[in-house]
């Protein structure tokens, strides 16, 4: 088993401490092809946001689209083209709500496959008038602070458990808050950062074979299946454990894509085999490093 290398080394330590590497230019993993992605064309990122009082109540929008008229939603919209995710949460909060926000952290990101994306935020708001009936538009009838308990007939359950996860974050962080980081990159892809622990203490993480020695990356098609299909592809059996370590988008002309680093644990007494050639098992022998992967939490992927 050989050791990690130097550069490999870097590139974890940088990447856990959340500073911004710019995704790769060339992939282990990818279709001959690869199609940019466009927003409104073969892509749509939906931003949605959590908003707590000092009451603990939840922000809710009140529906004006005919086709859910009346019922109530976390404030959401479609991401539009050359917003970043940021600009977009507090575009849609305001246009429905009344209220200006603030983003604290990603808590959970959704998938479709790589054509539907919804980035769920914790936020908290700044300002503003709360929307009243007499302010209704074409975007929400008004919007409400809710106590969770009053019946209030929402225009879809999923809230639910999201709202839930809100609260329990404000309590006790599952993860550190997470944010986009402004990056360019054409397409959707995967940063694999794929780890082995065994039972006897020792650790592995599966690198590129590519000079120089880097993560697997991997482009994601948007052409049906979920966006975990590479990583479900590169490995035998599923991971035991996967969530987000960190993301990069900018949006705009050309770079509507995001670039997703994507952790995956696996354990035994050796790393299981892989089905791509260039990829190969390095062991980390850093003591500092292994600590810190072990210690790492990471975003929800709803897939």
């Amino acid at each position: 088993m050989l050791a990690m290398s130097s550069n490999l080394d870097e590139e974890l330590k940088t990447l856990l401490d959340g500073v911004v590497i710019p995704p790769p230019d060339k992939y282990d993993m990818t279709s001959e092809s690869p199609r940019p992605l466009k927003l409104r064309h073969n892509v749509c990122y939906i931003v949605m946001g959590v908003l707590f009082n000092e009451k603990d109540e939840v922000l809710m929008m009140q529906e004006a689209k005919p086709e859910c008229l009346g019922t109530w939603y976390l404030p959401a919209g479609r991401l539009e083209r050359g917003e970043t995710l940021v600009e977009g949460l507090c575009r849609e909060v305001t246009e429905e709500t009344g209220l200006r926000c603030e983003p604290v952290t990603l808590l959970a990101v959704e998938e479709r496959g790589a054509s539907w994306v919804r980035f769920v935020f914790l936020a908290h708001h700044t300002g503003g008038t709360l929307k009243s009936p007499s302010a209704a538009d074409k975007e929400s009838l008004q919007a409400s602070w809710w106590d969770r308990v009053s019946p209030l007939p929402l225009r879809c359950r999923d809230i639910l458990p999201l709202i839930k996860l809100a609260s329990e974050y404000r309590l006790l962080p599952s993860h550190p808050n997470i944010l986009p980081q402004p990056c360019p990159s054409p397409y959707l892809i995967l940063r694999l950062l794929i780890v082995c622990f065994s039972p006897q203490g020792q650790l592995w993480v599966l690198e590129s074979a590519s000079a120089p020695s880097h993560l697997p990356s991997a482009v994601c098609t948007t052409r049906g299946g979920s966006i975990l299909a590479p990583l479900r592809n590169l490995l035998q059996d599923p991971p035991k454990s996967y969530g987000i370590l960190g993301l990069q988008h900018q949006g705009g002309d050309g770079v509507d894509g995001v670039c997703f680093t994507i952790m995956a644990v696996v354990s035994g007494p050796d790393p299981p085999q892989v089905r791509v050639d260039s990829l190969s098992w390095v062991q980390v022998e850093n003591e500092e490093l292994k600590s810190r992967l072990e210690q790492t939490t990471l975003l929800p992927l709803y897939s």
